[in-house]
């Protein structure tokens, strides 16, 4: 078996604009499937591959973050 890649994705909460972190483990098939390892506080797995705030409920956007000025709706000019 060889050596495992890990993968760092950053994770928002669309809805309080938590921001945290997904620590991703290459599946040892070598099948490019990965598996959640590690969530930062605040974050919770659902599944292999879903991430939800532990305070609101909502998936998680996994790539990005905000911060909490770009939360909610648009102020218009």
């Amino acid at each position: 078996m060889g050596k495992r890649e890990y993968f760092v994705t950053p994770l928002t909460c669309p809805e309080c604009a938590l921001n945290g972190s997904a620590t991703w483990e290459e599946d040892d098939k070598g099948n490019l499937e990965t598996t959640i390892k590690i969530l930062s506080p605040g974050f919770t797995a659902v599944s292999d591959s879903e991430i939800r705030c532990a305070e609101c409920g909502v998936k998680a956007q996994v790539g990005q973050t905000l911060s909490r000025s770009e939360k909610g709706p648009a102020i218009p000019n």
